[in-house]
C-alpha cells in the first residue's frame, strides 16, 4: 500500500485523478449491490423522531405466493389458463397426461365391483349353511336307516334253516353290506360336522376387509388421477406460467409450473437491522411511499414483528435473490379503503413519526 501510494505521487496529476475516479465507482458499484439498510431518521426534534426508521420492503400476500406444481409426475399436456387470468376455487390450471392413471383406475374400479359381488355371495352362506346342513343330516338319516335294515336282513339270515353253502353265502353278502353301509354314514356324519363347524361369520368378515382394501386401492386410483392435474385450491389470480405442453415434470420438487396469487389481504413485508430493532413496536403508525415515486403513498401500522433474526424471506420464486443477511421481518398492514398494490412492489417504508 505504500508503495501504491508513493507511485501516486511520483505520478502526473491526470493519472492520480483517473486512478482516483475509478476506485470511487468501484467503490459505488459494490454499495450498490448491497440490500438498503433500515436507516434513523434524523430527528427533527429531541421527543417522537428519534425513533422513526426508515427501511425497504415489498408487497406480498399474508400467506405468500403460491407454488403450484402437480403431484404425479408426468408430461404436461395443457396449460387451461393465460397469466393474469383470475379464477374461482377449482378452476383446472394444467393437466398432464393421463391415460396411464386412467387405466389403472378402471382396474380398481372392476375389482371393486368384483369385491362387492363377492360380500353379496359370501353374505348369503348362513341361509345356504342351513339349507346344506339340513340336507346332509338327511342323509345322515338315511344312511343311518339302510344300515339298521341291513343289520336286521343278517339276523335273519343268520336264524333261517338254509343249506348250510347258500346260508353262508347270504350271511357274508349282508355283511359286506353292512361294512359299506357303515363307511357311508361315517362318510355322511363327517360331511354334516363339516359343514357345522364352518365358520361363515369370518367368511363374511373377509369379504367385507377385501372390499375395504379394494375401495381404498379405487380411491387411491381416483386421487392419483385427480393429482394429474393442478387446480386452485381457492379463488386468485394466475401470476406466471413456468412450463408448456411437453414439458416434463419429475417427482423431484425444483421449479414451480405455476405462481398463483389467492385473493386476500396485502400486506407489506419489510426487514430492520438488529440495531434499529428496539425502535420498532407493534401497533407503530407506517407511513409507506412507492420507491420509484415518494409522491405515492399509502397509510398503515406494523401489525407483526417477528420473534427472530432471520433471512429475508423471497416475495416471489427468485433464487437471485440475496437472503443471506439476517434481519428482524416485520409485517405491516395498510389502512382499508386505499388501493391495492402490486406484488413484489418495492417501497420505502418509515415506522415510528409519520408525517402529516
Amino acid at each position: 500500500m505504500r508503495c501504491f501510494s508513493l507511485a501516486l505521487a511520483r505520478g502526473p496529476l491526470w493519472l492520480v485523478v483517473l486512478v482516483t475516479v475509478g476506485i470511487a465507482l468501484m467503490a459505488g458499484n459494490l454499495l450498490g449491490r448491497r440490500p438498503a439498510p433500515a436507516l434513523a431518521v434524523a430527528p427533527a426534534d429531541s421527543t417522537s423522531a428519534t425513533e422513526a426508521v426508515v427501511c425497504f420492503g415489498s408487497v406480498d400476500l399474508e400467506h405468500g405466493v403460491t407454488s403450484l406444481l402437480p403431484l404425479q409426475p408426468g408430461r404436461v399436456a395443457e396449460i387451461l389458463v393465460r397469466e393474469n387470468q383470475a379464477v374461482p376455487a377449482g378452476t383446472e390450471l394444467l393437466r398432464l397426461e393421463d391415460r396411464a392413471a386412467r387405466s389403472r383406475l378402471l382396474e380398481a374400479e372392476a375389482a371393486l365391483k368384483l369385491s362387492r359381488l363377492q360380500l353379496d355371495q359370501t353374505r348369503k352362506v348362513p341361509d345356504q349353511k342351513r339349507d346344506r346342513v339340513a340336507q346332509q343330516q338327511s342323509l345322515v338319516d338315511a344312511a343311518g336307516a339302510r344300515l339298521a335294515a341291513a343289520r336286521q336282513v343278517l339276523a335273519q339270515r343268520r336264524k333261517m334253516g338254509q343249506i348250510p353253502v347258500i346260508q353262508a353265502i347270504d350271511v357274508a353278502a349282508s355283511e359286506v353290506q353292512i361294512r359299506e353301509l357303515e363307511a357311508l354314514a361315517r362318510s355322511e356324519t363327517l360331511r354334516l360336522a363339516e359343514l357345522k363347524a364352518r365358520d361363515v361369520d369370518a367368511e363374511i368378515r373377509r369379504a367385507e376387509y377385501d372390499l375395504a382394501v379394494a375401495e381404498a386401492r379405487h380411491e387411491q386410483a381416483r386421487l392419483a388421477l385427480e393429482e394429474c392435474s393442478v387446480r386452485a385450491s381457492q379463488p386468485g389470480t394466475v401470476l406466471r406460467i413456468l412450463v408448456g405442453p411437453g414439458d416434463v415434470l419429475g417427482a423431484e420438487r425444483g421449479q414451480p409450473a405455476l405462481l398463483f396469487a389467492a385473493d386476500g389481504p396485502q400486506v407489506i413485508r419489510t426487514t430492520v437491522e438488529q440495531e434499529f430493532a428496539p425502535r420498532v413496536q407493534e401497533g407503530k403508525a407506517v407511513l409507506v411511499q412507492d420507491e420509484a415515486d415518494p409522491a405515492v403513498s399509502y397509510r398503515g401500522h406494523v401489525a407483526q414483528v417477528a420473534l427472530w433474526y432471520s433471512q429475508r424471506r423471497p416475495v416471489l420464486h427468485d433464487p437471485s435473490q440475496m437472503s443471506d443477511v439476517r434481519t428482524l421481518e416485520c409485517v405491516i398492514v395498510l389502512e382499508p379503503g386505499q388501493p391495492r398494490l402490486r406484488l413484489g412492489q418495492a417501497v420505502r417504508v418509515t415506522i415510528g413519526t409519520v408525517p402529516p
